[in-house]
């Protein structure tokens, strides 16, 4: 049976994204803050550990490529560290994103190419693509459950799951890729299970959709996340194969030396 992969993608846009995440901002109603908060008490951790493919297909040719990543995180107090590296093909080998949540939820971290590039993460950075990947960075680092605007706009059907479609908006212009990130969460499961990702002229960047998820003791989570830009050339697939959760990850683990060590 799949293990479950739980990215920060799926709690920061439906969250990830984080696995970490501290209540609503005051601003938002009382039932978007209710339904917030289920989710993130459901997906708080000590620190995780995740391998999971990520694979990229073209629309047109059909031409399909996979990366192997290794995901792992690890919370001090309200801070955060998430670790993201390619560990497979070759050509892909030891590239890493490092992302850093600070208690008032400011962003640092860099992007590491082998064998000694570091590029800080720049909020211009922050819209490349992963990997090469439909993921951008600011869909990896940017914690959407922290926007100031929140609230319950309706309910619809996913997957034959009760939704309730909840609609987050930054305060004043945007500093991440959106402007609106519109999710729909099953409070039943305390899980999102769609995410609509809207620029600042209100039209449709991405989709992302849960595709297969599954209950792991008391929690529901996810197992394939489906990503796919509204440009239509192609499609991203997030597949887990392994995930450990409540573990003490060294902070060393996440100290440039050593993500330079795991590349080689």
């Amino acid at each position: 049976m799949m293990k479950p992969f739980c990215l920060a993608l799926l709690l920061t846009l439906p969250a990830p994204a984080l696995l970490w995440a501290a209540a609503a901002s005051d601003q938002a109603n009382p039932a978007a803050t209710e339904l917030i908060d289920k989710v993130i008490n459901a997906r708080k951790t000590t620190g995780f550990r995740i391998r999971a493919k990520l694979i990229v297909v073209q629309a047109g040719s059909g031409k399909r490529q996979t990366r192997q990543l290794l995901i792992k995180g690890r919370r001090d107090g309200e801070a955060t560290k998430i670790l993201y590296q390619a560990l497979w093909p070759d050509a892909y080998k030891g590239r890493a994103l490092l992302v850093e949540k600070s208690a008032d939820h400011k962003t640092t971290g860099f992007l590491f190419t082998p064998p000694d590039k570091v590029t800080p993460l720049t909020p211009e950075v922050m819209k490349q693509p992963f990997l090469e990947s439909d993921l951008t960075l600011d869909d990896l680092a940017e914690d959407y459950w922290h926007w100031p605007l929140q609230k319950i706009v309706g309910q619809e059907t996913v997957s034959g799951k009760s939704c309730q479609i909840l609609e987050s908006r930054p305060a004043g212009r945007p500093t991440a890729g959106y402007a609106l990130v519109k999710t729909w969460i099953c409070p039943d499961l305390a899980l999102p299970l769609r995410v609509h990702l809207f620029d600042e002229g209100g039209q449709l960047v991405k989709r992302i959709n849960v595709e297969k998820f599954f209950q792991q003791g008391t929690r529901w989570v996810p197992a394939t996340i489906m990503i796919e830009p509204e440009h239509g050339r192609s499609r991203t697939t997030l597949d887990g194969s392994k995930s450990e959760r409540d573990l003490d990850i060294p902070v060393e683990d996440f100290a440039l030396g050593k993500i330079k060590s795991l590349a080689k």
